[in-house]
């Protein structure tokens, strides 16, 4: 069986949010092909625990730390001199000094990277061939902050955006393929959209899947599911609360609303102070409140790539209204499978329509489920990503198609690892 290394900004375990489901589903399906070799950046000291649940996918593990303080300075480091943030907060000379004895004798028939952040680990790993899965183009979220920020931080998201940009064009560049989430982030990469392969995201639908018999809630209940500290998630609660709440309330006084996620920011806790508004912060299961809910709401203002938490609210038959920005990566026929709503107006009549005619709520809960299972099960939509993997794995490199094979690796791939990046490999 071919080896193949697997390199993720962090540890792809427990599958519990966006940044980890997709690289999770990833290692698994390609385990079946190949031998995997997993090198991941470790932000945490439960990162280690964590890694362990990888052991029935990969060969063996590997990890750096990266993050805290060191890696704020270090971002701050990379932005005076012209690079991007990102790839200064996870820049990790131990990863980088780790990679030939990971390699072991002879290169990896495979590596392939995940996140824009890995390619300087990419391009220095020693292996016949190259993937980038962008997942979504960083480059345009730093931007789309600048338009809504002021000075100076509109100035610092704009150097980002330059230099995330510059980054992405390089892995277009310098690997034998790069992929992003869906076809819209695929444009997004203007000129060099072409050498991009869109590799859809999926859901686990044996996972998310309604409970039989069905919850039925003494009140009625709206659900929003994520990450509660990333500033998309964020901005998106917020706007509801503030500008759609309040109409809804005055319709339906009994109505509540739940922000269900880890980390909840500051001013995602002040929300619990309006009447009928709940932040949970992290918990164990968000099946249970998506159950119990009439419908989702992913009111996003600012989104990338392809929204895991609608995927999950579908699959549970669950009826979702959905901002423009949160479904532009997503096949689905609004008014069908989706309800789609922009501005206050829309979102409150679409919404309060499905709660006061159950029969289409459930008529449009039981589309979306059908769709979800047809259409967006992890097996098929990665179908592409192991054709690729396998053939990319056979080919033999043109003579000097190998950057490794040309001796040039990155010269930081030859620098000495400090003791405090260092993390004992877990198997």
């Amino acid at each position: 069986m071919k080896r193949l290394l697997f390199i993720c900004h962090r540890v792809p375990y427990p599958p519990d949010k966006g940044e980890r489901i997709r690289a999770f589903h990833e290692i698994r399906i390609l385990s079946s092909h190949f031998r995997i070799t997993l090198a991941a950046l470790a932000h945490n000291p439960e990162d280690s625990q964590a890694a362990q649940g990888l052991e029935p996918w990969c060969e063996s593990v590997f990890l750096a730390r990266v993050g805290g303080l060191l890696g704020l300075g270090r971002g701050l480091w990379a932005l005076l001199r012209g690079k991007s943030a990102t790839e200064g907060y996870f820049r990790s000379r131990a990863m980088l000094k780790a990679l030939p004895a990971l390699a072991g004798e002879g290169p990896f028939d495979l590596a392939l990277g995940y996140c824009s952040s890995t390619l300087p680990y990419l391009l220095a790993s020693p292996a016949r061939a190259r993937v980038m899965d962008l997942v979504d183009v960083d480059s345009a979220k730093w931007a789309a902050y600048a338009q809504e920020s002021g000075w100076p931080k509109a100035w610092l998201y704009r150097r980002e955006a330059a230099a995330v940009s510059a980054l992405e064009q390089a892995a277009v560049n310098r690997c034998d393929a790069v992929l992003a989430v869906s076809p819209a982030e695929v444009a997004l990469l203007g000129e060099v959209a072409g050498r991009v392969l869109p590799v859809g995201i999926g859901v686990d639908t044996e996972y998310y899947k309604p409970p039989d018999p069905p919850i039925q809630p003494q009140t009625p209940c709206l659900v929003f599911t994520g990450q509660m500290d990333y500033r998309p998630n964020v901005e998106g609660v917020t706007w509801f609360v503030r500008e759609v709440w309040p109409r809804l309330r005055c319709r339906q006084p009994d109505l509540e609303f739940k922000i269900v996620g880890r980390n909840p920011a500051p001013e995602v806790r002040r929300l619990a102070r309006e009447t009928g508004v709940t932040v949970t912060g992290s918990v164990p299961d968000v099946r249970p409140y998506l159950a119990e809910a009439a419908a989702a709401v992913c009111p996003l203002r600012i989104a990338r790539g392809i929204q895991n938490k609608i995927l999950e609210a579908m699959a549970m038959a669950r009826p979702v209204v959905a901002s423009p920005a949160a479904l532009a990566g997503l096949d689905l026929q609004v008014g069908r499978e989706v309800l789609l709503a922009d501005g206050p107006e829309q979102w409150e009549t679409q919404i309060a329509a499905l709660l006061a005619d159950q029969a289409t709520a459930d008529a449009l809960g039981r589309s979306a489920q059908q769709c979800v299972v047809e259409r967006y099960g992890w097996q098929a939509r990665l179908a592409p990503l192991v054709t690729l993997c396998r053939r990319l794995a056979e080919e033999h490199p043109l003579p000097g198609n190998s950057m490794a094979a040309r001796g040039q690796m990155p010269a930081q791939a030859r620098t000495s690892s400090s003791p405090r990046d260092v993390e004992a490999p877990v198997r």
